[in-house]
């Protein structure tokens, strides 16, 4: 019996190892082989100048161009040089005289051999007359078609990181830098956007015209810039530095919306910087089918169409952090550039923190902290839960994926927490003597690390090693007690993470706040150990102790607390962060009406948003009638983004009458978008009755990016209605709303556990989607078949894989593929642990049957029919 109960447990538990998935740190994107380390490439020559002059064909998709670079040789006697061309069809290569030079291409190579040896001391010119269709990489072709006949004709460029090279031929590394100019004729009614200055616009006979561009900050390849379109322009300006807004007719009206403080966040950069925005104009371009948020081209930043927004959207989303995060990058990423993609986070870094610190300056110390929040937590969520790395690495196959949470989030973090050890002061004379130093260069984090230490004293050499060059951060256990004999309060730190070659023991100073009626005394102390008390000497017992009250160091924090203070420290805490970290604390004590009392109080009365947005977070968690008859009446909450958290929470509380009645009371009325489409999806959660005629209601409703019509889809996956198969179906078909077909593809996996018959319909279809001409789509497909997890996908995703254009989505076809072959293998061992499962029943039964058998042997009487 116990050799068959050993198996018995053995076999729960390696179901619920294999249900629960792999183990924390398999890293999916990065490689720990030497064999893929990245290095900075080697030049032979400084690149000067670069006059493109493309003739564009839009309808064709085709470029034929004149590209002619001015370049010296770094050392004597260079007698060839190589360019970075893809699919480039050379015709003629000369010299700045005219003479034909030798040149060949091999592979993505163009190799150009010069009449003579030049030395170090000469300039000279290559003149390369070439043509080429992009696909999909460098210069991309925006075109009506029968699925949007209303699409207009839109030309974009997109260099980062190394797609220059699929439109003209080019050193596409950061490591050089140049000046540029842009020659190009466009058609009557269209408008031509380059770097730089217009130098200037001619009307030909045939009614077209030619734009000519130039930008004389030297740059990096992947800034240079192309957008052709038909734009209403909107005309500002800054210290009589031209700032124009080139934005869809259809949107003019609600421009503004997004790009009003555009001017006030060039004033911040320029004074905290300490270099005044540098460049001849600032232009923001907006595009359609754009693949990123934005693309801060110098000078002229290429916008996403889904940053134009109206009126009735701004409360739920503004646009403005992602216009202070382009215009950051005109300093960072722009005037200094990271020198290869190892360091991308002194571009990404830079311009998340800086965003962020416009967001302080703009919106105060709340919002700061929030944002902050969010910036911890997404990075948390991709080292936790896909990889972890070092934030500067060579150890990647594509560029592509430096572009991470690593970079964009823990780069902002460190930023911050170098802010935090130095003081204001100090931490702003840093960054402007490291502007000032490597202005118009290319740099790497040990010239960050040197401009600190040269313009403060401060040594930073084991901070970069810990936060920069080793991975992962300190998870800590803290508690405290008080010590009545001594006046003093004992405070424990332990730090948990593993340790290992990748995460080291961490060291950092940080504060402690310890408050009572004395009010609040404030101890440094220095985090080094694994475990460590630090004895604070207080005159009386405090009431609450608060550890790094701001968040300042990138950390997880596990304080052990009574309710009590929790509570104190939701009520009291001058801290936003302290607030918040009370409230989502408090979320644990279910049955505590003096904890439902205190989060009702903070909903309603906290000055803050994101606090009370917490606290209807706890009061979800709760579910009390006390906590449920407060979230309904805190729906009138004026913020939008606290009356979303509120119909989350509100979702939590399953069949109930009057969640219901209040959710769709806000469905129906509300004036935010994100309101009614959260109160929509609690409406599906809670199964509330008629919640599939409230979807059939929201796909008829129109929303900015389509918030509303998405929610349906999310709603109809809780519901799990088979109805909503063939609604997902006729909603991701190519025509409908790019924001509401991605979101129907991406229920169809969930859709199709309601009817096992159309499984098989739902996975052609995504296969189909694969060769969609979304960019969006695709992903969406891509993500939703290995989400469906069947194996018939796998040979479409492995085309998908080989060629898609774009690394990340090559990449995401084969996690795909990964996931499938994962499911498949754990559903055929866990089929395999069910067998032996049974065996290991029968066998038990058996026995069983045995001792029975013996007992009525033993005692006959036992075995009547009384029994």
């Amino acid at each position: 019996m116990k050799h068959c109960l050993s198996k018995l447990v053995l076999a729960i538990v390696l179901t619920s190892q294999l249900i629960n998935g792999v183990a924390h740190g398999q890293d999916r994107g990065f490689s720990n082989s030497a064999s893929s380390s990245s290095f900075t490439p080697e030049r032979t020559f400084d690149i000067i100048h670069l006059k493109l002059e493309p003739t564009i064909d839009i309808l064709d998709g085709r470029i034929d161009g004149i590209a002619t670079t001015t370049l010296s040789p770094i050392n004597d006697g260079l007698t060839s040089i190589t360019f970075d061309a893809v699919d480039l069809q050379v015709s003629d290569v000369t010299n700045g005289s005219g003479l034909a030079l030798e040149y060949r291409t091999l592979g993505d190579k163009l190799e150009i051999d010069f009449e003579r040896s030049y030395n170090s001391a000469e300039t000279l010119s290559v003149v390369i007359t070439y043509s080429t269709h992009p696909h999909d990489k460098g210069l991309y072709f925006i075109r009506p078609d029968a699925g949007y006949p209303n699409k207009s004709l839109q030309v974009w460029s997109q260099g980062e990181m190394e797609e220059s090279r699929h439109w003209f031929p080019c050193w596409d590394s950061p490591n050089d830098r140049l000046t540029t100019e842009m020659i190009v004729t466009v058609d009557e009614g269209f408008i031509a956007i380059s770097n730089g200055a217009l130098i200037d616009s001619v009307r030909n006979e045939d009614n077209s015209i030619t734009f000519h561009w130039r930008e004389d900050i030297s740059h990096v390849y992947y800034l240079v810039s192309l957008v052709i379109g038909e734009f209403a322009v909107i005309h500002d300006s800054w210290n009589d530095i031209p700032v124009n807004y080139y934005v869809p007719q259809k949107d003019s009206a609600n421009a503004k919306l997004a790009f009003s403080k555009t001017t006030d966040m060039m004033d911040f950069y320029s004074k905290s910087i300490g270099v005044p925005y540098p460049y001849e104009k600032y232009a923001q371009v907006v595009v359609q089918d754009f693949i990123w948020g934005g693309m801060e081209n110098i000078s002229a930043t290429t916008m996403s169409s889904r940053l134009m927004h109206d009126k009735r959207a701004h409360q739920d989303y503004t646009g403005h952090s992602l216009v202070a995060h382009e215009l950051a990058h005109q300093w960072w990423g722009d005037l200094l550039t990271t020198k290869n993609w190892s360091n991308v986070w002194l571009n990404e870094g830079f311009a998340t923190y800086f965003d962020l610190l416009y967001t302080e300056h703009d919106l105060g110390a709340g919002e700061f902290a929030m944002v902050l929040r969010n910036i911890r937590n997404s990075y948390f969520g991709e080292d936790g839960g896909r990889y972890r790395r070092n934030v500067v690495t060579n150890l990647y196959e594509d560029p592509e994926q430096m572009l991470d949470s690593h970079s964009y989030k823990k780069g902002a973090m460190v930023l911050h927490m170098i802010r935090a050890k130095l003081g204001d002061k100090l931490f702003w004379k840093a960054i402007r003597h490291y502007a000032k130093t490597h202005r118009e260069g290319s740099v790497d984090t040990n010239d960050l690390r040197q401009a600190i230490e040269e313009s403060t004293g401060k040594p930073l050499e084991k901070f970069f090693k810990q936060w920069i060059y080793s991975a992962g951060y300190p998870k800590l256990d803290v508690s405290w007690k008080w010590n009545e004999t001594h006046q003093t309060v004992t405070l424990d730190v332990r730090q948990t993470q593993k340790v290992d070659s990748l995460t080291p023991l961490f060291d950092f100073e940080t504060e402690i706040i310890v408050n009572g009626d004395f009010g609040a005394k404030t101890f440094s102390v220095q985090v080094s150990e694994e475990k460590q008390t630090f004895v604070l000497a207080v005159p009386t017992r405090p009431s609450r102790v608060e550890f790094d009250a701001d968040g300042d160091i990138l950390m997880k924090l596990d304080f052990k607390k009574p309710k009590q203070e929790w509570l104190n420290q939701l009520k009291n805490a001058k801290s936003v962060t302290s607030r918040l970290r009370a409230a989502q604390a408090l979320k644990v004590f279910t049955h505590n009406t003096k904890v439902t009392a205190g989060l009702l109080r903070s909903l309603e009365n906290d000055s803050f948003w994101g606090v009370r947005a917490e606290c209807a977070n706890s009061l979800g968690h709760i579910r009390s009638k006390k906590a449920r008859d407060g979230l309904i009446v805190a729906l009138n909450e004026t913020e939008s983004r606290a009356r979303k958290a509120i119909c989350i929470a509100l979702g939590n509380f399953d069949d109930d009458g009057a969640v219901a009645s209040a959710l769709r009371r806000v469905f129906g009325s509300d004036d935010s978008y994100q309101v009614r489409a959260e109160s929509l999806k609690s409406l599906a959660k809670i199964n509330a009755d008629k919640a599939y005629r409230d979807c059939l209601t929201a796909l008829k409703q129109n929303s900015y990016r389509d918030w509303i019509r998405s929610a349906a889809f999310s709603a109809l996956v809780e519901l799990k209605d088979k109805r909503g198969i063939d609604l997902a179906l006729k909603w991701s078909q190519y025509g409908k709303p790019e924001a509401v077909r991605t979101s129907a593809i991406s229920a169809l996996p969930k859709l199709s556990e309601t009817n096992d018959k159309r499984s098989d319909e739902i996975r052609e279809l995504l296969i189909d989607f694969l060769d969609d001409p979304s960019y969006r789509a695709r992903g969406s497909a891509i993500r939703a078949l290995g989400a469906l997890g069947d194996p018939k996908a796998i040979s479409a995703l492995q085309r998908s894989s080989e060629r898609e254009p774009h690394f990340g989505m090559r990449n995401r076809a084969k996690s795909a593929i990964k996931t499938i072959h994962t499911k498949s293998s754990k559903e055929a061992q866990i089929a395999d642990l069910k067998k032996g499962l049974d065996e290991v029943n029968k066998k038990n039964r058996d026995l069983q049957d045995q001792i029975d058998a013996l007992s009525n042997q033993l005692n006959p009487d036992s075995a009547t029919g009384d029994k």
